[in-house]
């Protein structure tokens, strides 16, 4: 099915948010300031959208009338972003925050006019208590349709690892519990009644999942396995919910597979149905369905772009059409109204920012909204180009190279970012900080170590008690690839990672020292027994796992202390620029002060950054830039650019 047309519209007028016009200056503004726009939510009812914009430095929600298209702003935040919004009613919004990264997220309401604006749980500051941050949330998980009054919330006020849930009423704060959690739960599931039908739970060292039996009221054990041995898990329901989609490491006839696929099961007979995707590379763990067909549409993946399969003959044809419209960019629509009459399409690629559309699903037509980034001029920014290449010990490794615009990719000054997680895995996409870094002539070398997810099991559990060790033998083979292919420099190489990522930096300087000329450390862990001391107490419930995964403080503390760079501060040869939130919960401030204290002993040179006002990352745009304007001048003054 060919689009019809493509119609251009600025929907949106530039002065509603107050910036003024791009200067031709290519400073850390061009690459870090907020967004023009981001995250278009429609209405149910689909006759207005919300979308986040900045207001005086700090993101906050814009309405848009569908009919007039003039907008009005309805929030007022000064001291920080609006984190994330969504519509609770035709009527009214939710928006969440909280506290200077503390992660205890506050739920807020305001109507869609701007009026009858209230705080509904308070956003918790950073409490500590025997050594370890607090942390309690409240997520919405379901919008309760047919109420609009209330909403379903998962809570840890009451136990910190496993929440029970609440209606919550949208207009005065007030809560009632309707599912105590009476044993481990850690995630509950909603049908499109929004019923809660099915919870997910951690037992020390065993992770399972119970469905509801509609018949007797009672959950009933669906699956059980040791956290590292083969299973499956729900990720969708069909109509009424006795039928599903489930992704999986076992086989319809019960043996282990090494990549999860998506198969189709019925949760009434137990028996699972007809294979649905996988593939060869990556996890299939993601469906998308539709609230109105209560069906399938299709799965998600990603290797080294994310891709989608479309399974519904609707919606192949629908975005058949986009896609041919939109030829240059990675397509998704991300919000419809209730009906899907109309829906918001996310165009972007891994040098153009978010381009916002407004597709119309009766007339196959398409109208442009707003750019995120309107000053970005993609031709001007480098490709994030996805590579693979074998771990000494044959393990396929996937990763990303971004060469600087311009350059003949050569020899280059390299930046090494391992990921944060470690459990997590880099992407593909439009990345400011990326950019920024390939702007300053700079190469950007990521890579997919063991233990990064969506790669397979045999992948994931390579890293056991691997920090320090072949995890960081990956990162260091992935750089020996980069030289041995000619694209970096190998007397011109820094480190630079956040959280985990953070700790594989100063890994790299201590374990790895004749590599890198400077290292800069972002929030990363560098005393991994403090890690699990100072652990928040809503880990609770998954801390043993990550005892066998990384080790345990006790039993195994001196091979703990053998990985961690605080101890061996003596090793390094390179200079350290380190940044850290003074009220980071995950990574406590300790191991900026004992890191330093060390840095200090043995005479290593560094620099330390920490903010009062800041969390687990910089969110505060004043504090990025004051983080980025340092690093560029760190880089540049080691490794000549």
């Amino acid at each position: 099915m060919k689009l019809k047309r493509l119609i251009v519209i600025a929907a949106l007028m530039l002065s509603l948010v107050g910036q003024g016009a791009f200067a031709a200056s290519k400073g850390l503004e061009h690459y870090f300031k907020k967004p023009q726009y981001a995250g278009f939510q429609i209405s149910p009812n689909g006759e207005e959208m919300a979308a986040l914009v900045p207001v005086e430095g700090r993101m906050n929600i814009v309405i848009i009338d569908l009919e007039t298209n003039q907008p009005r702003i309805v929030t007022g935040e000064t001291s920080q972003d609006v984190n994330g919004f969504m519509w609770a009613s035709n009527e009214r919004l939710l928006y969440f925050m909280d506290k200077d990264g503390s992660e205890s997220f506050g739920i807020f309401a305001v109507n869609a006019d701007g009026s009858k604006w209230r705080m509904l749980v308070e956003p918790a500051a950073l409490r500590i208590a025997n050594g370890a941050a607090v942390i309690r949330f409240n997520q919405v998980i379901d919008r309760l349709k047919d109420d609009p009054e209330h909403v379903l919330v998962s809570s840890n006020q009451r136990r910190a690892e496993f929440p029970d849930v609440y209606r919550l009423n949208i207009f005065n704060g007030r809560k009632r519990m309707v599912q105590r959690n009476t044993g481990n739960v850690q995630g509950w599931f909603v049908d499109y009644d929004s019923e809660i039908v099915g919870a997910g739970y951690s037992d020390d060292l065993y992770q399972g999942f119970m469905m509801l039996n509609k018949e007797t009221g009672e959950f009933e054990e669906l699956t059980r396995a040791r956290y590292d041995e083969h299973s499956f898990a729900p990720v969708g329901i069909k109509g009424n919910g006795d039928q599903g989609w489930v992704s999986s490491y076992i086989t319809p006839d019960g043996k282990p597979r090494d990549k999860a696929a998506i198969y189709e099961y019925n949760f009434k007979t137990r028996k699972f149905g007809e294979l649905v995707f996988e593939h060869p590379r990556v996890d299939v763990t993601n469906v998308i369905t539709s609230n109105k067909s209560r069906d399938i549409i299709g799965v998600n993946y990603i290797v080294g772009e994310p891709e989608t399969v479309y399974v519904d003959p609707k919606w192949k044809a629908v975005m058949a059409g986009i896609n041919a419209a939109l030829p240059e960019t990675k397509n998704q629509i991300t919000s419809t109204d209730e009906d899907e009459t109309i829906g918001v399409v996310a165009a972007f690629s891994s040098t153009q920012p978010v381009k916002y559309y407004m597709y119309d699903f009766a007339g196959n037509t398409m109208k442009f909204l707003a750019e995120s980034r309107p000053w970005v001029e993609p031709g001007e920014m480098a490709e994030i180009r996805s590579v693979e290449f074998e771990a000494s010990d044959g393990l396929l490794l996937q990763g990303y190279l971004t060469l600087p615009p311009g350059s003949d990719g050569k020899n280059l000054p390299t930046v090494v970012h391992p990921h944060g997680g470690p459990w997590a895995r880099d992407g593909w996409g439009y990345n400011p900080a990326i950019q920024f870094l390939a702007s300053r002539g700079y190469a950007v070398l990521q890579v997919n170590f063991r233990g990064s997810t969506g790669f397979g099991m045999e992948h994931w559990l390579a890293s056991k008690k691997q920090w320090g060790q072949k995890m960081q033998s990956d990162v260091t083979e992935a750089l020996n690839w980069a030289v041995e292919q000619g694209y970096s420099d190998p007397d011109r190489v820094c480190i630079y990672g956040g959280s985990y990522g953070g700790y594989a930096t100063m890994a790299g300087l201590t374990f790895t020292p004749d590599l890198y000329k400077c290292g800069i450390n972002y929030v990363g862990v560098t005393d991994i027994p403090l890690l699990f001391k100072t652990a928040p107490d809503s880990w609770a419930a998954g801390i043993n796992q990550m005892k066998e995964l990384v080790g345990d403080p006790k039993e195994d503390r001196e091979f703990l202390e053998q990985w961690s760079p605080t101890n061996h501060a003596d090793k390094i040869k390179a200079p350290v620029f380190m940044a850290y939130g003074e009220k980071d919960p995950r990574v406590h401030i300790d191991h900026a002060k004992i890191m330093e204290k060390e840095l200090k002993k043995h005479g290593v040179e560094y620099e330390l950054m920490i903010k009062e006002d800041e969390g687990h990352g910089y969110a505060k745009q004043e504090n990025q830039y004051d983080f980025y304007g340092r690093m560029e001048s760190f880089l540049a003054e080691h490794l000549n650019p």
